[in-house]
Order: structure tokens, then sequence, then C-alpha cells
């Protein structure tokens, strides 16, 4: 595998949550379950809370979306829906936290709200959503929002919210009320979802981020989540990589990485490793593993 954070001076950053890694727009390594895209067009490394910025923009996202929904190579899809389930299990052990699992209690799940940053079209969002949650989830990307809608109905199932959207930033609410999905940059402060949140799903989008970035990313999940919130956050964590780990994306990470001060360790407490959540596709068990983390809000939200 190219160490390709030594040939372009990049950013690595997280579009969707269901993976494949590439060189490049156009050249990648499959693996379904969260997006990570190389773009040679970035320009910098500069500390900001703009993933715009950081890019140089979006239109080469968009390009490698315009390219995956138009039948191209689908990079980082996973559409195994045993995959999907498999990590639903782990993920309610801990967000329902005891109550009635096996009959999925909807008074249990219908008031639980859940953020999924960098989200793509990733399927889970709609599992989720089936299940009965509340979703908020975000892309930079049209096009990636605009294929996640299309998993919940046809187009009249939605309407922008106009008060809430700017000249940078789109959201839709589903008529269901139970899902808003926001096109803008995920780094973004925005107050009106301070404390919003019981419960993420971050598919591979922290460990798609290097390091600089890592900590604007945990700011705003700090800021978004409830005291005692859940973050069900899975990773890569690559075969006979020891220590700190430049050559991403994705970053072999383990616990220690998630729970430096300046990113999740100084407002969360860890829970408990999941070791490996499921198989990836192909022969890329060979050489990494998917793995899952739980961690809980623990620093009371008013102190922020």
């Amino acid at each position: 595998m190219k160490k390709h954070g030594k040939v372009f001076p990049a950013l690595f950053f997280v579009l969707s949550r269901s993976l494949t890694l590439s060189s490049a727009p156009a050249t990648f390594f499959t693996s379904p379950t969260s997006a990570f895209v190389i773009h040679p067009t970035s320009r910098s490394y500069r500390s900001s809370n703009a993933i715009t910025e950081m890019s140089g923009s979006s239109s080469g996202w968009a390009s490698t979306w315009k390219d995956i929904l138009s039948g191209g190579n689908g990079r980082w899809k996973i559409t195994a829906k045993e995959s999907h389930e498999k990590a639903y299990a782990k993920f309610q052990k801990f967000v329902l936290n005891g109550r009635d699992i096996d009959t999925e209690d909807e008074n249990s799940i219908k008031n639980i709200s859940v953020f999924c940053p960098l989200a793509g079209d990733d399927p889970f969002v709609h599992l989720l959503y089936q299940k009965g949650y509340n979703i908020t989830a975000i892309d930079l990307v049209a096009e990636a929002i605009e294929s996640m809608k299309t998993q919940f109905g046809d187009e009249s199932s939605w309407t922008k919210d106009d008060e809430s959207s700017s000249g940078d930033e789109i959201v839709w609410k589903h008529n269901s009320g139970r899902v808003t999905l926001i096109v803008g940059d995920a780094l973004k402060k925005r107050p009106n979802l301070n404390k919003s949140f019981d419960a993420v799903y971050d598919k591979d989008s922290f460990g798609a981020l290097p390091k600089q970035m890592r900590e604007p990313f945990c700011q705003r999940i700090s800021e978004y989540t409830k005291g005692d919130a859940i973050v069900y956050l899975e990773c890569k964590l690559k075969k006979g990589v020891v220590g700190a780990d430049n050559s991403g994306p994705p970053y072999s990470l383990r616990r220690e990485d998630l729970m430096e001060d300046d990113c999740y360790g100084s407002k969360f407490e860890y829970v408990e490793g999941l070791g490996s959540v499921y198989d990836l596709p192909g022969n890329m068990n060979a050489v990494m593993q998917q793995t899952g983390h739980i961690i809980r809000r623990t620093a009371s939200p008013a102190t922020l």
C-alpha cells in the first residue's frame, strides 16, 4: 500500500462512513465502509475550522461523487446488510444502555437523537431511521446528500429548511420529523446543535483526519453531545504498525490515539474496545481490521 501522506501535500478527509481508500480521485483501493479520498488539489494543512479552506474547494469531492453515482468506481461503499447489522448490534447495546434491546421497545428508541458526521450516503443512516432513532447527518458534498435522500423515498419526502440554510449550507428535513440532512462543513461551529445528541455514530471519520484536524473535530462532537452521550467509533487498525501512524488515510488508531488530551481525552471517558466489528471485503483483512470503540461524554456540556 502506498504511503500517500508522503506523496501528496494533501488533506486526507472522510466524506462518508462507507469505506474505501484512494491514491487519487481516479484510483481506489476499494473497501466498503467509509470514505477516504486523497485530493492532490488540496493546498494547505493550515489550522482552520473550515474543511473547504483546508481542501482547496469542494469541487474535487463533487467530481468524485459524480463518478460514483454515474456507475463508476464504488470506492468506499459497504452494501452488505450483514455488516450493518453487526455494527448496529454493538451500537444499540451501549446506546440503549440495558433497556430491552431484544424487543427494541419503540419508546426506548424514539427519543434518542444520533449525530452522524461526514455521512455521505451511508445506508447506516437509513437503518437508524428504520429502527426508530432521530438522526442528523452532515456531509460537505450536495451530491452525497442527494443520494442519501433517495433512500427515504421520493423527493416530496423532503423540505428545505430555509430558516436554517444559508449561502454555504443547505438543511433538509424529512417529513417524518426524525431526519435532518445538512450539506456543509463538519468543522463549522453550530450553536443550534449544542447539547442536542444522545449518541454519535462515527464510521471512520476520525480515522481519516490528519492529526492537526482532530482537535476541532472532537471539539464539535463535545459541543453537540449531551452529558453521558455515547460515541460509537469505528477506525482502522493496521497490522504491523506500532506507535504513531503517519501514513494515512486511513490512520492506524488505538485507544491511546483517540484519548489524547487534544482529542477525546479531555471531555470523554473510554468505555470499551470492541475489537474487530466485522470483516472487511476483498483482501483488506490481510493488512488491517475494522475496529470499534465506545467512549462516553463526561464533562458537563454547560462548562464548554
